[in-house]
């Protein structure tokens, strides 16, 4: 960890941790950060910023504010008070900024003298948690410190819920074998307590109606992708009824599931959104069942739904769906590979 970030632990305290009861989202939903991973290699990642009563974007806010880019491909992003926390998975380094996009800081982890490769995160309001690629998940404490917990191989989503930590472990360098469990960690001790068998090569993780959902892509072959529910205490897992599930997303009162997939010729397939009500069930196709070309990424923020597009070569295009499922507003991302929406 890089010793700048102890100095930083007071105003990191005082301006990132949420209030209490809060999970560190809360905004004035007039913009949002649109985040473009880019391409792996090409150190071409950065933020967008989007007026939501404007419709405009505000392209490579982060490269501007900064006089850098981020690094080499933003894996994932969240809020936390009055700041964000930036993965970047082949720099190693998690930022922090303020919501200029300021840095504030950066977050080296190391295990024995190696830097840790950071990718996805989530908050309990007052620390940070991120799966790091060699086998961790790590804890940003707002006091400066940072610890590490050993979990399964190759480590993706993450997701907090009263009092645990649920980690997805893909086992993507496994291939062609996987993995197919979730690190269930508990927070207070910060160990591992048991693992949970879902289905191979789980990706992300989200919680909705105290529910675990945890999304997969299958092993490319016989075993294909789906969405897992498991239940906290009893840790019982049943599959939702959804084909070719490729990204999750919740706005706390459902999960949204984007399908799509590939054809024989591995051709993209348009990409249509479901939705699923923890409590009801599935609940059918979303927004009238709208084919979205491309489909990349789904995330809910500022009450609205969000979906990237992207080809892997040109800027993104982002769909912005209202809560009732009507299209809002369709824009160029900003950037390539528009993996999240977050305010």
């Amino acid at each position: 960890m890089k010793k700048s970030y102890a100095l930083y632990a007071l105003l990191l305290l005082a301006s990132c941790t949420a209030p209490a009861g809060e999970e560190g989202n809360k905004t004035s939903g007039k913009k949002v950060y649109v985040i473009n991973n880019g391409t792996w290699g090409d150190s071409n990642s950065d933020i967008a910023v989007y007026d939501l009563k404007g419709k405009s974007a505000l392209a490579g806010q982060f490269s501007s504010v900064n006089g850098q880019v981020p690094g080499d491909l933003i894996q994932d992003a969240l809020r936390l008070g009055e700041c964000l926390y930036l993965s970047v998975n082949g720099s190693k380094l998690v930022w922090v900024t303020d919501e200029s996009l300021k840095i504030i800081d950066s977050i080296i982890v190391k295990k024995d003298e190696n830097k840790l490769s950071p990718r996805y995160l989530c908050t309990d309001g007052e620390n940070v948690y991120v799966s790091y690629y060699e086998g961790f998940l790590g804890r940003l404490g707002a006091d400066g410190q940072t610890s590490l917990c050993g979990v399964g191989p190759n480590p993706e989503g993450v997701a907090y819920l009263d009092g645990k930590v649920y980690v997805a472990n893909s086992g993507g360098y496994l291939y062609p074998e996987y993995c197919n469990t979730v690190s269930v960690v508990d927070a207070a001790s910060f160990s591992e307590i048991k693992r949970i068998e879902v289905n191979t090569n789980p990706a992300a993780v989200k919680v909705c109606g105290g529910k675990v959902f945890v999304s997969s892509f299958g092993n490319y072959s016989d075993i294909g992708p789906a969405v897992d529910c498991i239940e906290p205490g009893s840790g019982k897992v049943s599959r939702l009824p959804y084909q070719s599930p490729s990204a999750i997303a919740t706005d706390g009162d459902e999960i949204y599931v984007l399908c799509g997939g590939y054809d024989e010729q591995y051709n993209p397939l348009p990409g249509r959104i479901y939705h699923y009500d923890p409590a009801k069930g599935d609940r059918g196709l979303w927004n009238g069942g709208v084919e979205i070309d491309k489909a990349y990424s789904i995330s809910c923020a500022a009450d609205m739904v969000w979906v990237g597009s992207s080809d892997y070569k040109n800027n993104g295009d982002i769909y912005c769906f209202d809560k009732y499922g009507d299209l809002y507003d369709k824009f160029d991302s900003q950037g390539i590979n528009p993996i999240l929406v977050i305010e």
